[in-house]
């Protein structure tokens, strides 16, 4: 097990490393010197059970000793997170040394990640997106960046990608729009008011990106946004809050909240293009209604006024 490790590194994207890096370093903690024929669906099974039940009990620990509000204390409603990780890593380890003629078959075909508990996300209200955001702009280091990065994923519904891929490239202030760059690889353009395309720009030219191709989101000393910024803004903003850290706030939940209200004036195929979503299956009248630029133009005024 050990010894294949690096290769699977190796081989690994760079993108889903940063997910599997500790679900590999857990593999070779508790089978290292193991021959890789020998691993049995059955351990990986029970190292799933008690990653999701160390961290939960890690997360509980802290939370306790640090003051911090959780939705339960008990470590159960917790590590559900890590233990689909773990169980993603691991299906990927063993599914490379199969590609890689090391085994004949993978004992993580049949591995199921733990089901997820229902999710708390819900749209949030007005109140509360102002609270998010006065917060964000007296608290931290660099609060001109958490305001603008709070307000460019508001209006666009990105994920966490979409604004570390942003470019300057990416800014078309002719046509009052946006292109986003995230899962997969998948691109789309979506409508943004020229001013909120001025506070980029001037934004990016403030901190050094001068050519097409420089990052938008920086660092105060002109590197470009890690994903680090999002972990410690959304801390941040839950020891301040008194209502989003039983919640876990996040990125996601300024998305939902902005779907949320594509989907109420635009519709729900509306609000699956502006999220990037690939359509389902489409009965004839939807292929030849397809949703255009222009209806997302008009749900984006609807929601957030006028480009």
């Amino acid at each position: 097990m050990a010894g294949y490790a690096p290769r699977a590194r190796e081989l690994c994207p760079p993108k889903s490393l940063a997910t599997y890096a500790a679900g590999f370093d857990r593999l070779v903690g508790r089978f290292g010197p193991t021959p890789l024929p020998v691993v049995r669906l059955i351990d990986l099974e029970q190292q799933r059970d008690a990653v999701r039940r160390e961290v939960g009990e890690a997360q509980v620990r802290r939370a306790e000793a640090r003051g911090r509000e959780l939705r339960s204390y008990d470590p159960d409603a917790h590590g559900h997170g890590a233990a689909e990780n773990y169980v993603r890593s691991a299906r990927f380890f063993f599914r490379t040394a199969v590609k890689d003629g090391v085994l004949v078959g993978s004992p993580a075909v049949d591995l199921a990640a733990p089901p997820r508990p229902p999710a708390p996300e819900r749209p949030l209200t007005e109140d509360e997106l102002l609270d998010l955001r006065r917060i964000a702009g007296w608290t931290g280091k660099d609060p001109e960046l958490d305001v603008l990065l709070l307000d460019f994923l508001r209006q666009t519904a990105a994920r966490q990608e979409g604004a570390l891929n942003l470019r300057r490239a990416h800014l078309h202030h002719a046509a009052r729009a946006v292109t986003l760059s995230e899962k997969r690889g998948t691109v789309r353009m979506l409508p943004l008011s020229s001013a909120m395309l001025r506070r980029l720009d001037d934004f990016s030219r403030d901190r050094g990106g001068r050519r097409p191709q420089d990052h938008v989101f920086r660092y105060q000393n002109g590197t470009p946004l890690t994903r680090r910024r999002f972990n410690s803004l959304f801390d941040r903003l839950d020891r301040h809050c008194d209502w989003s850290e039983q919640l876990d706030v996040g990125a996601h939940w300024l998305r939902h909240t902005t779907l949320s209200d594509i989907a109420a004036v635009g519709g729900l195929r509306v609000a699956q293009a502006y999220a990037g979503h690939k359509p389902g299956r489409r009965n004839a009248i939807e292929i030849y209604t397809q949703v255009e630029f222009d209806d997302l133009v008009a749900a984006y005024e609807q929601v957030f006024g006028s480009r």
